[in-house]
């Protein structure tokens, strides 16, 4: 019987099954962000709207999973080169927060409350953040096991913590990149200390991978508990409403649960995320090259499709301000196919015209 994992590095070439849950993560993104801040997509059907939500709300980490396997595999792996790439991702950020900035100005919000945009905190920030944060560590040759003590410690923290509270509105919408806040102003989106801890297992997990001899025998593994835990961790979340599963309004932001996730929820939410990149595997090996080539191209550009989406998305809901369209359902998943499918083209163009001007 061959040993499932060697001694040294076998598997490094790209991994497709986590393209594949990339791809996955950026379009129920999409949906999410859709269905919670655009006018087009904002229709209410209670249970249905509810259950959406939950059902969509493990992209993020899904995503953030890849990405630690992503830092476990990529050859540019020195201390500077994690830190310069944390830093374009802050700036990559600030870009999505220019927009927020412009939406909320031109809708009437006032200026004092339309500037914090200019410091919200979101997936990019958070992704900015991890890729700095791992590269201190690299750079004091931290091992990824005290990596992922660290990031134990600071879930704790973040888990029994209360969202924090101050007179500042500013500086609430700054302390919420490292740990919860909220008040009726502001509200902090993925803070490190809550979900840290999800890229350094996707490292982890990266640096087992990449010495797997048996990649069917190591998913087959995998795929038969964690497909059973999600399955009754989703009914029980959907029968229950707690924790990470509560839904306490009608938009992303309100649902604190979620976002300032408890070290319970990140297990759930790390058992899911192996759940989809188990299934995702077995169903690349059943791919067409057609379709294999389309998901790491799409892949490869979920920053580009992010970035467009806000665009996007903020855009027809300042649009509806002054068209008041009245929507349905079949029209909002009408925009919305619309949206992913435009994201995606227009992801495709850019890619190419920056190759351009490369060469």
């Amino acid at each position: 019987m061959v040993k499932l994992f060697a001694n040294q590095k076998v598997n490094t070439g790209r991994q497709i099954e986590w393209d594949f849950s990339k791809v996955f993560a950026i379009i129920l993104m999409i949906t999410t962000h859709y269905f919670a801040f655009c006018s087009f997509g904002s229709v209410d059907y209670g249970k249905i709207t509810d259950i959406g939500f939950i059902l969509t709300q493990c992209s993020a980490p899904i995503f953030m999973f890849a990405m630690g396997i992503g830092m476990a595999y990529t050859r540019h792996d020195s201390p500077r080169e994690f830190i310069v790439r944390g830093i374009k991702l802050l700036m990559l950020g600030l870009i999505v927060n220019t927009m927020y900035f412009l939406s909320n100005y031109a809708a009437g919000v006032p200026i004092e409350y339309s500037l914090l945009s200019f410091i919200a905190n979101d997936i990019l920030q958070f992704a900015g953040l991890s890729f700095i944060l791992v590269g201190i560590f690299k750079w004091y040759n931290v091992r990824t096991i005290k990596i992922f003590i660290v990031s134990i410690g600071f879930s704790l923290i973040a888990s029994y913590s209360p969202d924090l509270t101050f007179s500042n509105i500013y500086l609430n919408q700054l302390l919420g990149h490292f740990i919860g806040t909220y008040d009726m102003n502001n509200i902090s989106c993925f803070p490190i200390l809550n979900w840290f801890i999800i890229p350094v297992c996707g490292m982890l997990f990266g640096e087992n991978l990449i010495t797997c001899n048996d990649k069917d025998e190591l998913y087959t593994r995998i795929i038969k508990p964690t497909s059973t835990l999600t399955f009754i961790m989703l009914i029980v979340g959907l029968i229950t409403m707690k924790g990470m599963f509560s839904v306490t309004g009608g938009t992303v932001p309100e649902k604190l649960n979620y976002l300032h996730a408890s070290l319970p929820d990140i297990v759930i939410l790390i058992i899911v995320s192996l759940f989809i990149g188990s299934l995702f595997y077995f169903i690349a090996k059943k791919s067409s090259p057609a379709v294999i080539d389309f998901i790491r191209r799409t892949s490869n550009n979920v920053t580009v499709i992010y970035i467009i989406q806000w665009a996007l998305i903020l855009f027809l809901t300042y649009i509806n301000q002054f068209l008041h369209v009245k929507t349905n359902l079949g029209i909002a998943i009408a925009v919305l196919a619309l949206i992913i499918i435009t994201s995606i083209i227009l992801s495709e163009g850019y890619m190419k015209v920056k190759r351009h001007f490369l060469h």
